[in-house]
């Protein structure tokens, strides 16, 4: 048991593991083996508009005969190590186990063969890019990991808002 937890490494490893099975079985059904199969046939260029298009609808993934189950999420992502994600597909644990672990995600990547992870701490922790940027780049086959850091995502965006036009007068 971890100090100040009511549950033990095994027990979250147990339940990281019956996710990860959950996300498996649904990306592994036919359907969206066929679906990814087509996606992947089509030039790295026109995978981002499929995803738009195709995958973030469910109503276009109801054509695949795709129905997504309770619980599990499909979203575009960004990562700050510039790897080009399309999609992700996300399923959050029980919310015991947020203190540590919120969710578990299984990432679709739009060129593997292309794929080059940086692994060093200023390139592969840098702030994301924005998706919407991030899609556009990859439409047009521009090197992800040639787009500069002051492109990324602001940390500062999401920091609480501070008091404006206050003065401490020091009484």
């Amino acid at each position: 048991m971890y100090p100040g937890l009511d549950f033990d490494r095994e027990e979250l490893a147990a339940v990281m593991r019956q996710t990860y099975d959950e996300l498996i079985a649904f990306v592994a059904t036919p359907a969206f083996v066929a679906l990814h199969d087509h996606m992947m046939a089509l030039d790295p260029k026109d995978r981002p508009g499929f995803v738009t298009s195709v995958v973030m609808n469910r109503d276009e993934l109801s054509k695949w005969d795709i129905v997504v189950p309770d619980g599990i999420l499909i979203q575009t992502s960004a990562f700050g190590d510039r790897r080009p994600t399309l999609f992700a597909v996300k399923k959050f644990l029980p919310r015991k186990y947020h203190v540590v672990w919120e969710n578990l995600n299984w990432t679709f990547d739009n060129d593997r063969e292309k794929l080059n992870v940086p692994r060093s701490l200023d390139k592969a922790w840098r702030p994301p890019l924005p998706v919407e940027l991030q899609n556009r780049l990859m439409a047009n086959g521009e090197d992800l990991q040639a787009v500069p850091a002051a492109y990324g995502v602001s940390p500062d965006r999401f920091a609480p808002a501070q008091p404006v036009g206050f003065v401490d007068s020091g009484s």
